[in-house]
């Protein structure tokens, strides 16, 4: 290929742009990272010779979050935390990849927010454990990352390239869910769980997290419930879409999500608002 660079030249120069982007957040995680990863959710499912995935991520003003905390408003986190970050973000995961494919390199950026395919409510790769095996923060109790700098307050994107590039080390930093609980008593729906958990070790180090009840999640942050949401109103605006009680087939999922009302807009990240963490007592209760 024409234009290669080697490894620390070529990571120091994606550096360099990225810091020219006013990007909050960046890293890169090894292919080696993603061992054990669901088959449709490995970055060589869809780079054969996919060397890294790079994570860009962009900080979420905290008032923003505030007024979803206090239930004011959803509004500003509907348009500027959702649809404007990752707007901006998918933007910034393009302009990545033509940096890299002009140096002669494969790149496939992946929408921010976690598009997700709506028969499976999976992502192409998981945005959260790519940021942990950067080394940019851990999982919190609530699924999402949790980071030093910001708690739960960023959006991601990644882009998964066959360059050669100087990977960051997983994150050794001190723990930063402080393990309140605040994200399970929170969501009407149950969908966090207050005991059972899920667990991935990378590099040798285990990182533990909520168990979370996928559909359940989709069904109060995309508003098919009016329970602990801003989707509630007067008459025909009050709307509930039941809840299957047994596990719906990818078609029926598909079904269930065009039943949304219109004028849903769910809990708004209702768990990433009240989410909080105390340095300290993550440090008491897990250090």
């Amino acid at each position: 290929m024409a234009g290669m660079a080697d490894t620390q030249t070529l990571t120091d120069a994606l550096r360099q742009f990225v810091e020219g982007k006013e990007v909050d957040l960046f890293g890169i995680a090894p292919v080696s990272r993603y061992e054990g990863a669901d088959e449709q959710m490995h970055p060589r499912y869809w780079i054969p010779d996919a060397q890294a995935v790079i994570v860009l991520g962009l900080q979420v003003p905290r008032a923003i979050v505030e007024q979803v905390e206090k239930r004011t408003t959803p509004y500003p986190y509907q348009r500027f935390a959702r649809f404007i970050l990752n707007d901006e973000l998918d933007t910034l995961a393009n302009q990545v990849s033509r940096f890299l494919a002009k140096r002669g390199y494969e790149c496939l950026p992946t929408p921010a927010n976690d598009w997700r395919d709506p028969r499976t409510l999976k992502p192409m790769v998981s945005h959260v454990l790519t940021a942990v095996a950067a080394g940019l923060g851990e999982v919190g109790w609530n699924n999402m990352l949790l980071t030093p700098q910001f708690g739960p307050r960023q959006k991601l994107v990644t882009i998964i390239t066959n360059a050669p590039l100087e990977p960051g080390h997983v994150y050794d930093g001190d723990p930063i869910c402080d393990r309140c609980m605040r994200c399970v008593d929170e969501c009407n729906i149950g969908a966090i769980s207050p005991e059972r958990t899920r667990s991935v070790t990378i590099d040798g180090k285990s990182f533990e997290w909520g168990a979370l009840k996928r559909l359940k999640c989709v069904w109060e942050c995309e508003g098919l419930t009016s329970k602990g949401t801003f989707s509630g109103g007067v008459g025909p605006y009050s709307r509930d879409v039941p809840f299957p009680d047994k596990t719906p087939s990818p078609e029926e999922i598909v079904e269930l999500q065009d039943m949304k009302p219109r004028w849903a807009v769910g809990c708004s990240g209702r768990c990433l608002a009240v989410c909080n963490p105390d340095p300290e007592l993550a440090k008491l209760r897990r250090g």
